[in-house]
Order: C-alpha cells, then sequence, then structure tokens
C-alpha cells in the first residue's frame, strides 16, 4: 500500500536522527518534501502539527504527523512496505529481520547514542544552542567538565562501538540479510555522527570496520540527495495540515480497545520518558503495544492533526481540560 498525502519531513541536516529518516527515506524511493526547521526552539509553526513535541525530526502525512523515529519508521514500513527495512534473515528465511532491528536499535537510539553525545565540541557552540540543549535535558550543560571528559569517554566509546563491530563480524549487513534492515541504518547513523565529531582519522583507526559499513548503508541509500528535494516553508506544511484535516481517520482505528487503563476518546498528555519532557495534550484515539496515537486541537491556528507516539519511551496520563 502507499499514499497519495504529501510525506513531509521536518529536519535540519545536523541532527542524526533526522539524518537517519532521510536515508530510509531514500532507500525506499519514496516521494517527499522537505521542511528546514531551526535546531533550536521555538519553533511556532510546528505546534499545530506536534501540540508541543520538541525534538526532531517530525513526519508530516496529510494530517498525521509521526513524532520520534520509532513511530517514523513504523509509519514508512506501514505505507511504503515494497522497499522493506525488515528482510528475511539469511539463516532462517521464514523469519523477519523486525525483532531484532527493532531491539538492537533501541540500545543504539539510546546509549550508543549518549556515549557519541559526549564528544560533542560544546564550547563551540552559541548560548542558544547550549541553553536550548540544556532544556532538553534537564539540566545545565557543564561545558568545561564536558571538555574535559571528553579524551577519557573515548574508551567508553570505542568500549560500546566493539560490541556492534561484534555482531556484524565479516557480515554485509549486520543480521546477515540480503539487504539492509532497520539496524543498519541506525549503527550507520551512529558511526556517521561519530566520524563527524572525532574526525575521520579516529573513526578510521578505531572503528575501521564500522566505516566501511558505513559506507555502503550511505550508497544503498543515496544519502545525500535529502536537501535537493522539493522544499515547503513551515506556514505551507501548515496549510497541508489544513486541507487534510477533514480526512477520516485509517480504517479500524477506532475500533481497538486501549493497551491504557485510559478509554478512548478521554484526554490524556503523553510525555518522553527521556529527555524534552514536554507534555502533549489530546484525545485519546489509538492505544496498541505500538502507538499512542491523539487528536490534537490548535486554537491559535483552528487545526486538527493526528498525532503519533511511540508507546516504548513515552508515558501516557489522563488529563482534564484547561479552565
Amino acid at each position: 500500500m502507499s499514499t497519495t498525502k504529501d510525506v513531509i519531513l521536518h529536519w535540519y541536516p545536523t541532527s542524526p536522527f533526522c539524518q537517519k529518516v532521510a536515508w530510509i527515506l531514500n532507500y525506499k524511493k519514496i516521494d517527499y518534501k522537505i521542511v528546514l526547521i531551526d535546531r533550536c526552539e521555538p519553533r511556532p509553526l510546528r505546534r499545530p502539527l506536534d501540540g508541543g513535541y520538541r525534538k526532531s525530526p517530525i513526519l508530516q502525512i496529510g494530517n498525521h504527523v509521526y513524532c520520534d523515529t520509532k513511530a517514523i519508521i513504523l509509519a514508512l514500513e506501514k505505507h511504503f512496505p515494497e522497499t522493506t527495512i525488515y528482510p528475511k534473515l539469511t539463516s532462517t528465511p521464514d523469519v523477519s529481520s523486525e525483532a531484532l532491528a527493532r531491539g538492537l536499535t533501541v540500545w543504539m537510539d539510546s546509549t550508543l547514542f549518549s556515549n557519541v553525545v559526549s564528544q560533542l565540541p560544546i564550547k563551540s557552540f552559541d548560548e542558544a544552542f547550549i541553553k536550548d540543549r540544556s532544556e532538553l535535558v534537564g539540566s545545565r550543560f557543564n561545558a568545561d567538565v564536558m571538555t574535559a571528559a571528553a579524551p577519557f569517554m573515548k574508551a567508553t566509546l570505542k568500549a560500546e562501538f566493539s560490541i556492534a563491530e561484534s555482531i556484524l563480524g565479516k557480515k554485509t549487513w549486520v543480521l546477515d540479510t540480503e539487504e539492509p534492515s532497520l539496524v543498519d541504518f541506525s549503527l550507520s547513523m551512529m558511526t556517521f555522527f561519530c566520524l563527524n565529531l572525532t574526525g575521520e582519522e579516529w573513526v578510521q583507526t578505531n572503528l575501521k570496520t564500522l566505516f566501511d559499513h558505513m559506507s555502503r548503508v550511505m550508497g544503498a541509500s543515496n544519502w545525500d540527495v535529502t536537501e535537493s528535494r522539493p522544499k515547503l516553508t513551515e506556514e505551507e506544511a501548515v496549510e497541508v495540515l489544513k486541507r487534510h484535516e477533514s480526512d477520516p481517520l485509517a480504517e479500524g482505528f477506532e475500533s481497538h480497545s486501549s493497551i491504557l487503563p485510559i478509554k478512548l476518546g478521554q484526554l490524556v498528555s503523553i510525555t518522553p520518558l527521556d529527555t524534552g519532557k514536554i507534555p502533549v495534550t489530546g484525545t485519546l484515539v489509538r492505544s496498541t503495544v505500538d502507538e499512542t496515537v491523539i487528536s490534537y486541537k490548535d486554537l491559535n491556528h483552528n487545526t486538527t492533526s493526528i498525532v503519533h507516539f511511540p508507546t516504548i519511551g513515552f508515558i501516557v496520563v489522563p488529563t482534564r481540560p484547561q479552565a
């Protein structure tokens, strides 16, 4: 199944997670547009879409907005399954690589990512960026401590990457599939991020196997074509939302029971469990082991969006309307 609705990636190129989604969009040969957003808050014209979710990227398909890469990837595989990122395992051809790929990606997107972040040249960033990222993580960055610790954290970083190297071994793809799986994109994105922070010499010296793997993934995904995709302004993306907001929900949406102790139709707040702990409030329209979906009304723009969050990594609680 494919979609005829506008597919829009809201991104900025220096974000590794934005890059990963872009690589997958390109790998699947999806016809999409891009909206270039500021790397720091405030982003007032994203609020009609995401209800306050502050991390990037987000993916917009018509009036549906997908927050967090886990929700984005779920949507891409659902709407554009033809070039799957869950190919069959070579050793057991009747078994999809999905479970293994998603499980390893959780580790790479959390623990491994945090270790790569230790190499940020924090003193090279301006005060606006430091303030924004301090608010994101919930504590003030100590530039002196981070700078002093960075050389010593490389040992921890190499140890983390060595686990990935041992899983990859001499295989072309991490899970010994004939084509790349989600975990290949996740791992290569981390290598790419590390390369941009530590330099190619360190990566080539310490992570040569992963550098070669990254090169294969980037070649398969036409990684550098994203910035040549058709561009929309933030205002135009909101207009796309308005054109589609009368579209019906997907078939079977409201027929599902909720896995939460909350009935569909109730007002809820959804908050990330790691960083960017800004709750998004809306009416619960779907609750499964894969995703939580709300209908969000933005009174400032008189819009309604259907906002998707992954169930993993978020907490959903009932709330009351604001007075």
